[in-house]
């Protein structure tokens, strides 16, 4: 897949939502890896999370595994205590933190960047780097990239003008490159308007352009509607050029946060423990620490001999090779071990720094060698004889039976064979929706539980999750509104019934399944529950993820913590239709294995 990455446009909408944050305290800086974690205070606390060339996002939890380094110490210096105001930069995919008379500034496109910037010079930068318009080290003038058009503020007569003498060859890439839109939002503009994408600019009509002008700043208003969209694309307008399989969130953070996981679980995934090969790099790290230590005099003399200006640059060099070093870019290497190298634009505290920190962190990797496992046991899976185990049910929280049809056929025998004048029949409302009854033996009158517990289940496998939805109304009705004998004049698809009278509502079901694994000695079970039972579980919605994955996930976090085979076919059969979420899991490693009946 490739790289993800956030629009210009994304990151206009998403600093109005962070607005938030504007006046709020820096307490804290932290750093993992090349992302930076700032605490801010604004009425609560808040980490704003930051990965160059990516992203920003917000979180209320604290981030795991942090280190610290000296640029994480100079953010500290110069955000601590201080207020803060977000926003960003232009129509650059650049946010910017002012800080009183320290600015940030994030850049969110290529490899990203971080630069401290202090009345217009940079104090220090995350990358030194160099383009071929700009550079980015300490010292020197910060530089934007190459002034793009300030497509959100812009008037008409100059979007009009800019937009017909675009170079490029269609319309389309004039507005994803030159507004710097991006493809997903200048195809829809090119939608909305009802034009040829493919329209050369210089052909085209100024009333066509206007057109163009009043969409794309109607769409720059409008109210936000955070998508992800067949797992590629990020929105924060709704798109109707794209009709696919699409995930609604409540904020553009939350989506944003959803869009990049995929790619961080890619980058974080669990490695094989292999000890052999940490221990060799903590030689190695080691060794390399030591030959610093033992030559710190040596090497200064190298540095010094090469930043000496005075001597010519060949005249430097063959200094350098008569005590065996050799210069290459920003490092200085040993020409008998090209290994041994030392960055030149760093004090050699912080390369000796940097390594110590990553000897402390293989070391601490050594002392979390996992446990050997015993093998896992193969149970029996615990078969309940009643007459609904061959549907899907379960138990409310207050010991009322819900049946559920699994298909078409077992929603026909349900309401045919099995309901009482005074149960309940539940149904979502939305085509594709299997039949719930609520059984109400001798007249029991159901609580407002057992309705939602029963409504949420019927929702969660209707068709409303496969489509992504994370909530969906549902109506209840007597058996005998429920037949399959129409009106006079209409007619009914094979398998269908007619519902007839008042429905009762149960607005907004969140659609939610928790998976509870149960066992003993000789028998497991697996249930499917709208609310959170005693013991193991795992709580899935309506997500990204393909049923595949969501199998493994939970037959590898099942098996492991509770030493069981899990039956893959007995598992399928509970996960609603379409693509899910893992949220949460509940499998505590004290939970005992293979103890008392809890069947």
């Amino acid at each position: 897949m490739p790289t993800r990455s956030i629009s210009s446009f994304d990151l206009y909408k998403l600093t109005k939502e962070l607005s938030f944050l504007n006046g709020g305290f820096v307490r804290n800086v932290k750093s993992r890896k090349n992302e930076i974690y700032i605490l801010i205070f604004s009425g609560q606390e808040y980490w704003l999370k930051i990965v160059p060339g990516k992203y920003v996002s917000v979180s209320r939890e604290k981030p795991d595994e942090t280190i610290d380094f000296p640029f994480t110490a100079k953010l500290k210096n110069e955000l601590l205590g201080k207020k803060i105001v977000i926003s960003v930069h232009g129509s650059d995919r650049i946010i910017e933190l002012d800080a009183r008379d320290a600015k940030l500034i994030i850049e969110l496109f290529s490899n990203g960047n971080i630069s401290i910037v202090k009345d217009g010079i940079i104090e220090q930068a995350l990358f030194n780097r160099s383009y071929g318009t700009r550079k980015i080290a300490s010292g020197i003038p910060f530089q934007y990239p190459p002034e793009a058009l300030d497509v959100f503020n812009m008037e008409l007569k100059d979007f009009s003008r800019s937009l017909i003498e675009s170079k490029r060859e269609n319309l389309v890439k004039a507005l994803a490159v030159d507004f710097s839109l991006g493809g997903l939002y200048a195809e829809e503009i090119c939608y909305r308007a009802e034009l040829d994408k493919n329209t050369r600019p210089k052909n085209l009509e100024k009333t066509d352009a206007n057109k163009i002008y009043t969409i794309a700043k109607a769409m720059f208003n409008e109210t936000v509607k955070p998508s992800i969209i067949e797992n590629k694309f990020l929105a924060v307008v709704e798109i109707r050029d794209i009709s696919g399989e699409k995930k609604s969130f409540k904020t553009i953070n939350d989506a944003i946060i959803a869009f990049f996981k995929g790619d961080e679980k890619s980058e974080n995934a669990a490695r094989v423990f292999n000890p052999a090969s940490i221990e060799n790099k903590i030689a190695e790290y080691s060794g390399f620490v030591n030959y610093i230590t033992e030559n710190y005099e040596s090497i200064k003399d190298v540095i010094r001999t090469i930043r000496n200006s005075d001597e010519s640059l060949d005249s430097r060099k063959l200094k350098l090779d008569s005590v065996g070093w050799g210069v290459r870019d920003k490092f200085i290497y040993r020409t008998d071990n090209p290994e041994i190298q030392i960055d030149m634009t760093k004090p050699i505290n912080d390369t000796l720094s940097e390594n110590y920190q990553k000897i402390k962190r293989l070391k601490a990797a050594l002392l979390k060698k996992p446990e050997a496992r015993a093998p896992a046991k193969r149970l029996k899976f615990h078969y309940d004889e009643a007459w609904y185990s061959k549907f899907r049910s379960f138990f409310t929280s207050s010991n009322k039976l819900v049946v559920i049809g699994r298909d078409n056929s077992q929603n026909i025998v349900l309401v045919t064979k099995h309901t009482e004048p005074s149960d309940l029949l539940i149904h979502a409302d939305v085509f594709g929706s299997p039949f719930g009854l609520l059984k109400l033996e001798g007249g029991a009158v159901p609580s407002e539980s057992d309705v939602r517990e029963a409504a949420e289940m019927v929702g969660s496998y209707s068709s409303a999750w496969k489509a992504g939805a994370g909530s969906i109304d549902v109506y209840l009705v007597k058996p005998g509104q429920v037949t399959k004998t129409p009106p006079s004049g209409e007619s009914l698809k094979k398998g269908a019934f007619y519902i007839g009278g008042e429905r009762t509502y149960v607005k907004d079901v969140d659609l939610k399944v928790y998976i509870n694994l149960t066992f003993d000695a000789s028998e497991y079970n697996l249930r499917s529950l709208p609310y959170r039972p005693d013991g193991d579980f795992v709580l899935i919605r309506p997500g990204n993820t393909k049923r595949e994955d969501i199998l493994d996930r939970i037959i590898k976090t099942f098996s492991q913590k509770a030493g069981i085979i899990i039956d893959r076919n007995r598992l399928d059969r509970l996960i609603p239709t379409g693509r899910s979420a893992i949220e949460k899991i509940f499998v505590p490693t004290e939970s005992p294995k293979i103890s008392e009946s809890k069947l």
